[in-house]
């Protein structure tokens, strides 16, 4: 299996052509040319960067906080794979878990959905929950669905002509938040 970035950030934004154009050019006004364009569907854009997604994330939600925007959510991707529970597992086994300290609470959220493959080859779509079971049970920490410390992400998006990748991260609560409420 193979952990790579292919993206490192993910906007979502109100849908329509106009709102597109208008949280692009926000964007590229807040971040500049390090934001780099990798793909986009519906209302979802995806951006690479070289700096650290969470800091680049941290500075968007400040600039339009109480501006208008089109922006939804700006979401730092620390590992992308395929969506497949086993690939998932791996990064979060190796890459993800082991930055949770001792004893901080958590919660999986899955945005989407993963598959599992089966013996004969086949792709079988996973439920959520039994996704979300399979991905925590590695995570030996507490979970708290109310009021975690940390979040584990994983969000299913489209990427380059409809391939489907996941993006994985591991955030504060406050990063999945509405970047002006």
């Amino acid at each position: 299996m193979v952990w790579y970035v292919v993206f490192s950030l993910i906007v979502t934004h109100e849908p329509g052509v106009d709102n597109y154009r208008w949280a692009r050019n926000q964007l590229r006004q807040i971040v500049g040319p390090k934001l780099r364009y990798v793909s986009s569907y519906q209302s979802v854009i995806l951006y690479d960067l070289d700096e650290d997604p969470h800091e680049v994330a941290r500075e968007i939600r400040e600039a339009l906080r109480g501006v208008g925007t089109p922006i939804i959510r700006v979401i730092p991707v620390d590992y992308v794979t395929d969506p497949y529970i086993s690939d998932v597992v791996e990064v979060v086994r190796e890459g993800i878990a082991p930055k949770i300290p001792e004893g901080t609470k958590f919660r999986v959220t899955l945005e989407g959905h993963l598959y599992a493959v089966m013996e004969d080859g086949s792709r079988v779509r996973m439920h959520t929950i039994d996704a979300v079971r399979e991905i925590a049970k590695y995570i030996d920490r507490p979970v708290d669905l109310e009021n975690p410390e940390l979040v584990v992400l994983v969000k299913v998006v489209k990427y380059m002509r409809g391939r489907r990748k996941a993006g994985i991260s591991l955030l504060k609560p406050e990063e999945l938040r509405r970047v002006s409420p």
